[in-house]
């Protein structure tokens, strides 16, 4: 990642840095250290790399997809509903 302008302030320079990725998705926190990213000079905005993010998204992705399949794996399976009617005794 080479240094370009800030897309925030169009005036500062972003330089190549590594920072921490946090992501919450549903009760979990995920967290990855030096995670690509580049930091304006001037305005302190910082932007994670677009290559990184994409490849984050894909695995998170896959990982929810296997969590909740695991889920519904783990549900009981109901029994057929079965045809009642009553007895009638006596008569």
């Amino acid at each position: 990642m080479s240094s370009s302008r800030c897309v925030e302030c169009h005036i500062g320079l972003c330089k190549p840095v590594t920072l921490t990725y946090i992501r919450k998705i549903g009760q979990h926190m995920i967290m990855l250290p030096n995670a690509p990213a580049c930091k304006c000079d001037m305005c302190g905005h910082t932007q994670f790399d677009d290559g990184f993010l994409l490849t984050m998204q894909i695995l998170l992705e896959k990982l929810t997809d296997k969590e909740r399949q695991d889920e519904r794996k783990k549900q009981p399976v109901a029994d057929p509903p079965m045809d009642w009617s009553p007895v009638r005794r006596g008569g």
